[in-house]
């Protein structure tokens, strides 16, 4: 699964989102969303278990399930998210992190209008206006990237 693309997208009036056909296909039935860094990111229920695992490994560290830090971040990740089913119409419920913690969509600025952007392994649902911020500070980036001149 390698998702891609970016699609302007309408949260309907339950802050429920239809996502793109495309992404649909590679998904599957369930995935597990989780606000992380100013955005939602959708993963599959396996690939959402390799990100947090993954993040707790780099060069010699390894998640160390004696260290009360290790846990209690690993605990904190896993709580983060919430899973939910793709409905017949394609769409997910983002209204459920809501109802697990009140007022996160609202301070990710998630309402009627978002960016829907492929990002490999997973995708992410951002306010657009954040978005369009944050490709501008990219741009820079990756022309440093692609030239070393």
């Amino acid at each position: 699964m390698y998702l891609t693309g970016t699609y302007k997208m309408s949260m309907d009036a339950k802050a429920r989102l239809t996502l793109p056909a495309a992404h649909r296909k590679e998904l599957g039935k369930t995935v597990c969303l989780a606000p992380i860094d100013g955005r939602v990111c959708g993963f599959t229920p396996q690939g959402y278990e390799e990100y947090v695992n993954g993040l707790f490994e780099y060069g010699d560290r390894h998640f160390d399930p004696r260290s009360r830090d290790d846990v209690r971040l690993k605990g904190y990740l896993t709580s983060l998210a919430e899973t939910v089913d793709i409905d017949s119409a394609g769409r997910v419920a983002l209204g459920k992190l809501d109802a697990a913690h009140s007022g996160r969509l609202e301070s990710l600025g998630l309402s009627g209008d978002v960016t829907v952007v492929g990002s490999g392994d997973h995708f992410e649902i951002w306010n657009s206006e954040k978005w369009a911020a944050e490709q501008k500070a990219v741009e820079e980036d990756l022309a440093s990237l692609l030239y070393h001149d």
